[in-house]
């Protein structure tokens, strides 16, 4: 026990994103989720008190929530410094912070040599946050109910990704205000039994975000850049809650098409499945 752990907590990309429904004040959704390699990298230690630090400004980290509740769960009395170096843009629609929630719980078992069973991980993960589950595993996996439920379907054939990071935020909470304030309807298509076939063409041609159409009253201008690239005939969808946009497999005429029309108000990375 001891020493210093590392661990990385990798985005995510939403292939798919569909609202079923509200329960008990929660927006219940279905979603087909793959981590990639964009990452944030936490590094554990003991200290004399608990302390996070990052190479960017983190309001209100749920980090902490994350040590606070993983010290209650143990009983651990010990205190941790973590140091994070962020490389997922916060407020991006890439799951950074439900992410770093479940590296730190994988990190502190792992540093303290404590082996909890993945079960009470996930009971912590799940209730820390929505995506937290799935960053708990890291694998393409179906996701739903709130976000505390999914089911996993590894593949060897792993996706690239362009990833299109407008220079603004989201905010989830409000971007689900916008969208329950719409009221539109959403033609279900329910992607898990492509997913179980293994159809995966199907998924990336068909692939929708019930939140898009939210998105895109909210913010003026995730709006702009998503209507430029659009207007370049580019199949550019949305991940999560925004504003991050992706290219499935970009050929390299829609990479071209993206570098010509590359600003200030937008950047783009190229990142595989992990």
């Amino acid at each position: 026990m001891g020493g210093i752990m590392i661990e990385k907590a990798y985005a995510k990309v939403n292939l798919t994103l569909e609202i079923t429904g509200l329960k008990d004040g929660y927006h219940l959704l279905e979603s087909i989720m793959v981590p990639v390699s964009i990452y944030d990298t936490l590094t554990f230690e003991l200290s004399d008190k608990d302390e996070v630090i990052s190479n960017v400004p983190i309001r209100n980290n749920n980090v902490y929530k994350a040590i606070d509740l993983f010290k209650e769960t143990f009983n651990i009395k010990k205190h941790f410094k973590i140091t994070i170096d962020k490389q997922i843009p916060i407020g991006s629609g890439l799951g950074g912070s439900s992410a770093d929630i479940s590296a730190t719980l994988r990190g502190l078992n792992k540093l303290l040599n404590l082996n909890a069973p993945v079960s009470e991980l996930e009971r912590m993960a799940n209730m820390l946050g929505s995506d937290t589950l799935f960053c708990l595993h890291n694998t393409r996996a179906f996701v739903y109910g709130r976000g505390d439920k999914l089911k996993c379907y590894p593949s060897s054939e792993k996706l690239s990704f362009l990833l299109i990071i407008p220079n603004t935020q989201i905010m989830t909470k409000a971007l689900f205000q916008v969208y329950d304030n719409e009221k539109e309807e959403h033609a279900y298509i329910g992607f898990e039994k492509y997913l179980i076939k293994e159809d995966i063409e199907y998924i990336i041609k068909n692939g929708k975000n019930d939140l898009l159409n939210a998105a895109l009253t909210y913010n003026q201008m995730f709006q702009k850049i998503y209507h430029k690239l659009r207007s370049l005939d580019l199949n550019v969808k949305l991940s999560g809650s925004g504003p991050s946009l992706f290219i499935v497999s970009p050929t390299p005429g829609e990479m071209r098409k993206i570098g010509q029309i590359l600003t200030k108000d937008f950047t783009t990375i190229l990142v595989n499945e992990i």
